[in-house]
């Protein structure tokens, strides 16, 4: 059955909540502990921007050279994390004793794409192009991303890629385009001069979910700029060639990764000059801006062409490892069961330069900020414990890695608990919690965080946020994102949903993505830390009510299950 929580009842879940301690389960508590709710909560007052600066300022230096999973420099991070745990007093909770949960990851190595493209006239085969994308050379397509499955295809010219049957577009209709190289310009006309030709909702990230999930075999890209715009993208790409990319986890056989592997390709103009049967790259611009003006009349063409895309690659072996640290719970029968706390600790380590020539991506929001945030939260459990003060349940700190290579981390440890599911109460996933993104800064508003989770799987959670909010930090609850049928499904891109998955009730703590995402620029001194302590403050509430209720949060959103049956 699925329980909602009035506002009347509000005070009421306060007061049994803040009274838990005194409750049937205290009676077997030590002598030597209090558990009361309310005390617990006056020690959020240990979470400060004072705590947080210096320590975000260390873990996102330049010297951890951006926490890349697999290198040495995300081992320093973790170490960096395992000994501030230890410094706090809590117990490791990894492999033999230690702080680390160990796990090994395959990862593959590109070495070089060659791409044929045929001309076909009935059976009739032709080969009129060969070239080949590596560090030192480039082709004819050049690699978004993907690229890592050996793909045959016939090409098909999509106009701009989308259909809106509201306003008549129709380029996606009518034609197969399972494993076929589906061709679109490269930007969508949404709204051209006032007038909206296409629903805005329709970007970039939509249109790629819609093809790909036609069962295209991949996606080409017509530059909408100057053919020199295809060259600086062919020679940034050459950088990844040589590189680590894409990881799996060595235990799946079936893989593990949620990196798309198909093609995701841009391609020179005087070729799509050639696959058009144009003239010139000039007339092709023209030709864009006339399906611009005739955006209604457009039908999509299978071409007489067939693209061939050939990957090389080696494999090799990564360890890396995820940083467990344990709060015992203070009840003889309830400290068995855990409340977990997560981030992820790695980034994306040293890429390409800025227009300042930095190229370290120090990832100081992301998520340096989520990964400090709980070390501050750690920080005010082991302040309370010293003062005779400890929760029921155990809270268990968990930082994850390779969250940037697909969740792996979080998805290795709902494989693999130190709990077992069944005895996880709730997860509460932070991320990305140090900056305010557009919207909030048009708006004024600072202390904000955005929920995803919560009520989405579980009423009661979402119930015990607010009233752990009225208690803390205060901020203001956006759900914006809070939805299953979400475009860019937040609620599912972090690492909180290998518990989701498992039927653990989870809330994600996020501000928004920012323009310093996954760039070098994402840096301390944009860290506004007393809105970071705030949000911290209710994420540390919320785990003291969790913690000390008489019953967890239940699942209760049967959508949200349904959703989750094919991903266990």
């Amino acid at each position: 059955m699925k329980i909602h929580l009035q506002p009347f009842l509000v005070g009421l879940l306060i007061f049994a909540v803040s009274c838990a301690g005194s409750g049937p389960s205290s009676q077997n508590q030590p002598a030597e502990y209090i558990t009361e709710t309310e005390q617990l909560l006056g020690f959020q007052q240990e979470i400060s921007a004072d705590y947080l600066r210096p320590h975000l300022t260390a873990f996102a230096h330049d010297s951890m050279k951006g926490r890349e999973t697999g290198t040495p420099s995300e081992k320093k991070a973790a170490e960096y994390l395992a000994d501030e745990y230890k410094a706090l007093g809590l117990k490791p909770a990894g492999d033999n004793g230690s702080y680390f949960q160990n796990f090994e990851l395959n990862a593959t190595k590109s070495d070089s794409i060659v791409f044929e493209l045929y001309a076909k006239d009935g059976t009739a085969k032709e080969r009129i192009s060969r070239s080949v994308a590596s560090k030192n050379k480039t082709a004819d397509f050049a690699r978004l991303f993907g690229g890592t499955d050996t793909l045959s295809g016939k090409v098909v010219f999509a106009g701009f890629g989308v259909s809106d049957q509201e306003r008549g577009v129709a380029h996606l209709d009518g034609v197969d385009l399972k494993n076929k190289w589906v061709m679109v310009f490269q930007n969508t006309p949404n709204v051209v001069d006032g007038d909206t030709l296409i629903d805005p909702k329709i970007d970039a990230r939509k249109r790629f979910q819609i093809i790909m999930r036609q069962g295209a075999a991949g996606i080409l890209i017509v530059p909408a700029k100057e053919p020199r715009e295809f060259d600086v993208i062919a020679q940034k790409m050459q950088g990844s060639f040589g590189e680590t990319g894409r990881m799996s986890l060595a235990y799946r056989e079936s893989g593990g990764s949620n990196e798309f592997s198909g093609g995701y390709n841009v391609v020179k103009p005087g070729l799509v000059v050639k696959l058009l049967g144009l003239k010139s790259v000039e007339e092709l611009t023209d030709y864009r801006q006339k399906l611009i003006g005739r955006i209604t009349d457009f039908q999509p063409k299978e071409l007489h062409y067939q693209l061939t895309q050939i990957p090389y690659s080696s494999k090799e072996v990564i360890p890396s490892q995820n940083v467990l640290a344990l709060h015992e719970g203070a009840d003889p029968e309830l400290k068995e069961e855990v409340v977990v706390l997560t981030s992820h600790y790695d980034h994306v380590g040293i890429g390409e330069p800025d227009s300042t020539g930095d190229r370290i991506y120090n990832g100081a929001d992301d998520d340096g900020s989520g990964t400090i945030g709980l070390l501050n939260i750690a920080k005010a459990f082991a302040e309370a414990k010293k003062r005779g003060i400890k929760p029921e349940r155990s809270i268990l700190f968990l930082n994850v890695s390779a969250e940037e290579k697909g969740l792996l981390g979080s998805r290795y440890y709902s494989d693999h608990p130190v709990f077992p599911m069944e005895k996880t109460a709730a997860n509460l996933n932070t991320d990305m919690i140090g900056r305010i993104d557009s919207t909030h800064k048009s708006e004024g508003i600072e202390k904000y965080a955005y929920i995803i989770g919560a009520e989405l799987i579980s009423s009661d959670l979402d119930s015990l946020i607010k009233v752990a909010n009225k208690q803390s930090g205060e901020i203001t609850l956006n759900k914006r994102y809070n939805d299953l049928n979400d475009p860019q499904q937040f609620y599912r891109r972090s690492d909180h949903w290998h518990f989701g998955r498992k039927k653990v009730p989870f809330a994600f703590f996020f501000t928004g993505i920012h323009e310093d995402y996954h760039r070098p620029s994402d840096e301390v001194h944009k860290i506004r830390f007393e809105k970071m302590a705030s949000i911290l403050r209710t994420m540390y509430a919320t785990t003291v009510m969790i913690a000390n209720a008489e019953n967890p949060p239940v699942v209760d959103n049967q959508e949200f299950i349904e959703i989750t049956k094919s991903d266990n």
